[in-house]
């Protein structure tokens, strides 16, 4: 109540976007303080503990990409009570990202709207931040995702490489990697969903993966895909399949939306990605096809509209191991992933789980008593 009541409308005072990169910058000087927000906001429970792959979260509640998109404040995020943290998007070559202003808010909605376009410090100076970390005992001690991002200046036929730079270069940091072929604020980028080209993407990426896995005598790193909300679930089935065959780890689903106007209260033509609490049944929407699709044998990352603990629940109970929170993060504070983890725990407790692991999915075939 503190933060809604108080410190979140002086913030709305000001430019999104400035207030954001301050935010960020403050969060990262106040990471010696990690220890005393642990004890406020770290929800401990091993009936929240889920897995996709060959990673495992403490709790399904995952900090976005876009949020802290250079990995300014990646010590003090699990201090907020993430499960695991997901930075970029990063590029292989430094940029500025689109003219600003480019971040706006619709508090009425609930929501935002970016055209940010991948705006990052570039793989080679992200890469040497998570060395210096790594080798300072700063590194998270909760999964680190690296999201990768196609470069502006570079084109599609080109993309493969282009992805494949930054995916080498940061190779030794990530527990695992998100390629972002969904972004609506990149030129052309949401091509790279169409079958032909995320297989040669996919090719290329999953080779290294396990070259550089030999080298290193390690597993393989775990590689996702986020996907868009705004295609046929007829697109989406034809990326399942190149995801199933090129054994992908996961997929996350979904990015912010270029389209879903309809319904808002704020009366806006700003062009970017909408998100926030308008896309949340859109995104869940797909979350609950792709499992039925796949079986529940492709593990999904929720994503779009997460508030509360029920948003966090609904996606889960249609499908998604774990959740991304980032503008639910911005409008609920940093008590957010504490109320979502207590509250999952409640709602499993009044349905009769015992483990979020038996939530996912439940939706479908009723686990047990719903």
């Amino acid at each position: 109540m503190l933060y809604k009541n108080f410190v979140r409308p002086v913030l709305f005072l000001k430019d999104p976007e400035k207030t954001h990169e301050q935010t960020v910058a403050l969060l990262s000087s106040l990471s010696f303080l990690e220890g005393a927000l642990e004890r406020l906001f770290v929800v401990r429970d091993r009936r929240l503990q889920v897995s996709i792959g060959p990673l495992n979260f403490s709790n399904p509640v995952g900090l976005a990409a876009g949020f802290d998109k250079n990995g300014t404040a990646i010590k003090i995020w699990p201090g907020f009570g993430f499960g695991f943290v997901e930075i970029g998007a990063i590029t292989a070559q430094p940029q500025p990202g689109n003219p600003q202003p480019r971040l706006f808010r619709l508090p009425k909605d609930q929501a935002l709207i970016n055209r940010l376009g991948f705006n990052n410090e570039g793989a080679d100076a992200i890469a040497t931040k998570l060395e210096g970390l790594q080798k300072n005992g700063g590194a998270p001690r909760i999964s680190l995702g690296v999201n990768i991002g196609r470069s502006k200046v570079v084109e599609n036929k080109d993309a493969a490489a282009d992805y494949l730079f930054t995916f080498e270069r940061l190779y030794p940091y990530g527990d695992y990697f998100t390629l972002n072929v969904s972004s609506p604020n990149t030129p052309y980028l949401r091509e790279l969903q169409e079958k032909n080209q995320l297989v040669d993407l996919l090719d290329i990426i999953q080779a290294r993966n396990r070259e550089m896995a030999r080298q290193l005598k390690i597993n393989e790193k775990p590689v996702l895909v986020k996907i868009a909300p705004d295609m046929e679930f007829s697109q989406v089935d034809e990326i399942i399949e190149v995801l199933q065959s090129r054994k992908v780890t996961g997929i996350v689903a979904t990015n912010a939306t270029a389209f879903l106007r309809e319904n808002l209260v704020t009366r806006t033509n700003e062009p970017g990605g909408l998100s926030g609490k308008p896309l949340k049944a859109r995104s869940t929407s797909f979350i609950r096809h792709i499992y039925a699709v796949t079986q529940g044998q492709l593990p999904i990352i929720g994503s779009g509209g997460i508030f509360t603990a029920e948003d966090a629940y609904e996606k889960i109970k249609a499908g998604a191991t774990a959740v991304q929170i980032y503008t639910g993060f911005v409008y609920e504070g940093p008590t957010a992933v504490k109320r979502i983890n207590c509250g999952l725990l409640g709602l499993m407790e009044k349905e009769g789980f015992k483990s979020l692991a038996e939530v996912v999915g439940s939706e479908a075939g009723c686990k047990t008593s719903c």
